[in-house]
């Protein structure tokens, strides 16, 4: 005997596997339950045990067939046109079980126009669903992968399955009953409801915990179980959506688009709420529907697209002036600052960027656009502009060129000088292999050497650059020119006395500094003759960047004229007047 066990057990358990692939619509016909039960010898009343173990295993046997005398006239009523039409009508209205509501059933038999026999005939032929409070077991399909069925014995299910089984039924209830609703999304769920179809939507009882991935979502074919669950719970809470909407109205956006980008996140909800955290749907979707019509508003509910971060600001700036005019009180910058919490510099940038902007495509009116009732004030540009203009882009082409390969690569793609959109920095940073951060830190380095290169009023882009990258003093330094230059703009009295001069020459105009003149704490006439010493009568002693930042400020550098070409009689030239410079020896004092 104690040999036997064990072999009855595997016999048991290859009996399960076997019948689990032979369901039909979600039942073991039961010819094949008797066939493939007697090789193992049972008798009609184990047999019959063995039945009921396997229905409450969810995995129900048929019935056993008629005798001969009642089968003839369930034959005979079998071939009438008019119950096999309501067959193949009732089957849409199937679970993904095989199984039928009784409502659907009687509706299908009045539809049909069947006798009392005819529709006693239809119902013997399907699976009815049971009312919620009976104890008969409803086949599970979320329990089966690949039509083979996962089931387990209940006796090792957890005991705090039981209310998730009772909200499963609940949500089965639901899918069934907005089939004969004509307006379902009206319909408010309970909170047993929004349970079992969340539970539903994640596959069961036992994947309760594990949220579902979009793309495993978006595979299922409508007719799923999980598909029709998520779809169920998003119908009953589009009115959450609708409300929220209401209250981000001129904004920039359509209602339309409103609804829209908060229906995507209440699928976004659904996909993430987990019934485990004791929270109501509406309530954890809620944040989900704002988040998505803020980000919306943010991305295009201007024709300048505000950083989702300023767009909150705004929106918080906003609602402060709202409350400050109700109470009657002054929305200066001052008072709403105090009101929100902000710098009085946040409040005014807050304020500047919610100015509306509007497109001159925009139609008034019988075909009107908007550009067309406003005066154009700006003329055509004539060919001297086009040229000069592609002049400028070839300049700068030739001056990008002449970069290190990456903060060339970096200026060319970051502002789509190659025709391509200007790429952002996480695109740049997987191209180079560096992060993003470095990205903007490149950037940051070389866009001030490419400006100065530009405002060398003596010389051409292309061949500034190359002068500054080439510099002696700049490659003895670092062998990352760019670097170098950008750490030497950077340093302390360099920039107090380019900061000085530039205050002194926009309150002076073109006149110089005296030797012994002081802006504000800076000395500024003793640091023009240290530049003046440093570089020498032509400034070839400085930097070149040094050199053309000065040069762009008034500072003239002296030179003696070049020496008469031999073989050619000259008449002695009067040396001219050099140009003012600053505290140079030999440089005329004419204003100082």
């Amino acid at each position: 005997m104690n040999h036997q066990v064990p072999s009855l057990k595997a016999a048991l358990g290859r009996l399960y596997a076997d019948l689990q692939t032979k369901q039909i619509r979600g039942v073991v016909p039961y010819q094949v339950f008797r066939s493939e039960t007697e090789a193992l010898g049972l008798s009609e009343e184990a047999r019959g045990r063995l039945a009921t173990a396997l229905t409450a295993m969810k995995l129900p046997i048929g019935e056993p067939p008629r005798p001969e005398a009642d089968q003839a006239p369930v034959q005979q009523r079998a071939a009438s046109p008019r119950t096999e039409t309501a067959r193949r009508l009732l089957e849409r209205f199937a679970d993904t079980a095989g199984m039928v509501d009784a409502r659907a059933l009687e509706g299908v038999a009045r539809l049909a126009g069947l006798s009392m026999a005819e529709a006693k005939e239809l119902r013997s032929g399907v699976q009815v669903i049971p009312p919620p409070g009976s104890n008969t077991p409803v086949p599970d399909p979320r329990d089966t992968v690949g039509g083979t069925s996962q089931s387990v014995p209940a006796s090792t299910a957890p005991a705090a399955e039981g209310s998730l089984e009772r909200a499963v039924t609940a949500a089965r209830r639901v899918l069934i009953d907005d089939r004969f609703l004509l307006r379902p999304a009206k319909r408010i769920l309970g909170a047993d409801e929004e349970v079992g179809l969340t539970v539903l939507l994640r596959g069961g009882v036992r994947n309760v915990g594990i949220e579902p991935a979009d793309e495993d979502l978006a595979r299922l074919p409508p007719a799923d179980e999980r598909r029709r669950a998520r779809d169920c719970l998003i119908l009953h809470n589009l009115g959450l959506v609708h409300s929220l909407a209401r209250q981000f109205t001129e904004q920039g956006l359509e209602y339309e688009d409103l609804v829209q980008s908060g229906t995507l996140g209440l699928m976004r909800a659904a996909r993430k709420f987990d019934p485990s955290m004791g929270n109501k749907f509406s309530t954890y979707a809620t944040t989900w529907v704002r988040q998505m019509i803020g980000r919306a508003i943010a991305d295009e509910g201007s024709a300048i697209r505000v950083p989702v971060h300023m767009h909150e600001v705004m929106q918080k700036v906003a609602r402060a002036e709202r409350a400050l005019l109700s109470r009657g009180l002054p929305t200066r910058a001052a008072d709403v600052a105090v009101a929100c919490d902000l710098p009085v510099t946040t409040v005014d940038k807050a304020r500047r960027l919610s100015r509306r902007t509007d497109s001159l495509d925009r139609i008034i009116g019988d075909g009107v656009h908007l550009g067309d009732l406003i005066e154009a004030r700006t003329a055509i540009p004539g060919v001297e502009g086009a040229v000069v203009d592609a002049l400028t882009e070839t300049e700068l082409r030739a001056a990008i060129a002449a970069l290190p390969e990456r903060y060339a690569h970096i200026v060319t793609r970051r502002y789509g000088l190659d025709g391509e959109d200007p790429a952002t920095l996480d695109e740049l940073g997987k191209d180079l292999g560096i992060t993003r951060e470095r990205v903007r830190q490149l950037e940051v380095k070389v866009r001030p050497v490419l400006e100065l290169a530009f405002t060398d009023p003596a010389g051409v882009p292309y061949l500034t650059l190359r002068r500054m990258l080439t510099d002696r003093q700049v490659t003895a330094a670092s062998s990352n020119a760019v670097q170098a230059i950008t750490k030497d703009r950077a340093n302390r009295d360099w920039c107090a006395g380019v900061n000085a001069l530039q205050a002194f020459r926009q309150r002076e105009g073109s006149r110089l500094p005296e030797p012994d003149h002081q802006e504000g704490d800076f000395r500024l006439g003793q640091w023009v003759d240290e530049q003046y010493e440093n570089g020498g009568p032509d400034g070839a002693g400085l930097p070149t960047h040094r050199r053309i930042v000065l040069e762009s400020l008034g500072v003239r550098w002296w030179q003696p004229p070049a020496p008469p070409t031999r073989g050619r009689p000259l008449p002695r030239p009067t040396p001219p007047a050099p140009a003012p410079c600053l505290g140079h020896p030999s440089a005329p004092d004419t204003e100082r």
